[in-house]
C-alpha cells in the first residue's frame, strides 16, 4: 500500500501523470462535487421543513397572546402558552417575545409572569454560557426584556469578554432591567469600552431615569475627547429632551 502511495506521489511530483490517473482523479472530483451538491440540497430541504414545522407549532400558541391582550384570566393565558411537546419551549418563547418587547402595563406583566413560571428565565440564564453566539445573544436580549435581575452579574462578565455586537446587546439588557444600583458599576465599566461604544452607553444610562442622566453627563464630561464628534450633539439633545420630559 505504501509503495502505491509513493508511486502516486512520485507521478505527481514529476508532473507526468498517466491518462488513467487523470481519469481517476476527475471521477473522484466529480463524485465529491455531486456528494456536496446532494448534501446541500438535503440540508436546504431539512431547513425548509424545520421552518414550516416551527411556523405550524407557533400558530398553536398565538391565541395565548390574544388572551393576554383581552386581559383574560391568568390561568387561561398560562395554559394556552404552556409547551405541549418536547422542543416547543423555544417556539413558545419566540411567540411571547415577539409581543413582550412592545407591551407595557398589565399585558407586559402577565407575559413576564408567565415566562418566569414556565421556567424561561432559568433556561436563558443557562444559555448565557452557550458557545453558540446566536443563542447567547437571544438569551441576553430576552433576560433584559424580562428584567431578570439574576442575570446582572453574568451580563457584566459578558460585556468584558464578549464580541463587540454582544457587548452592546448586554448593555441594552442592563438598561432594560433598569436597576439603578448597577449604575456605579455600569459607569466604571465604561473605562474598558472602546470609544465607538461610549455614545450608546451614555444613551442607555439615560434609561435609568434621573440617576442615569447624571451619570451620562458625568461620562460625557470625563471622556468628551474620546466620544465620536458627530455623536455629541445628538447625545446633548437627548439629555435635554429627557430633562424636559422629567
Amino acid at each position: 500500500m505504501f509503495e502505491r502511495m509513493r508511486h502516486v506521489l512520485t507521478i505527481i511530483a514529476t508532473a507526468r501523470p498517466s491518462m488513467a490517473f487523470v481519469i481517476a482523479v476527475t471521477i473522484l472530483l466529480l463524485f465529491v462535487v455531486l456528494a456536496m451538491s446532494a448534501y446541500l440540497l438535503i440540508l436546504r430541504a431539512a431547513l425548509r421543513q424545520r421552518l414550516r414545522y416551527r411556523a405550524r407549532r407557533a400558530e398553536l400558541y398565538r391565541p395565548g397572546i390574544e388572551l393576554v391582550l383581552m386581559e383574560e384570566p391568568y390561568e387561561l393565558v398560562l395554559a394556552a402558552l404552556r409547551p405541549r411537546r418536547w422542543g416547543d419551549g423555544d417556539i413558545v418563547q419566540e411567540v411571547m417575545f415577539e409581543s413582550i418587547r412592545y407591551l407595557k402595563g398589565p399585558p407586559y406583566e402577565t407575559l413576564r409572569r408567565a415566562a418566569m413560571e414556565l421556567g424561561f428565565v432559568a433556561v436563558n440564564l443557562s444559555h448565557l454560557y452557550s458557545r453558540d453566539l446566536h443563542r447567547r445573544g437571544h438569551a441576553i436580549e430576552r433576560l433584559g426584556l424580562l428584567r431578570a435581575e439574576t442575570a446582572i452579574p453574568r451580563l457584566f462578565e459578558l460585556i468584558l469578554v464578549d464580541r463587540m455586537d454582544l457587548k452592546l446587546v448586554a448593555l441594552r439588557a442592563l438598561a432594560a432591567i433598569g436597576d439603578p444600583s448597577v449604575l456605579p458599576r455600569f459607569m466604571s465599566l465604561t473605562d474598558r469600552l472602546p470609544p465607538a461604544l461610549l455614545p450608546s452607553a451614555a444613551a442607555l444610562m439615560i434609561e435609568f431615569g434621573d440617576p442615569g442622566r447624571n451619570a451620562a453627563r458625568e461620562l460625557l464630561t470625563l471622556r468628551k475627547a474620546e466620544f465620536p464628534t458627530a455623536s455629541i450633539p445628538t447625545l446633548l439633545a437627548l439629555l435635554a429632551q429627557e430633562w424636559e420630559d422629567s
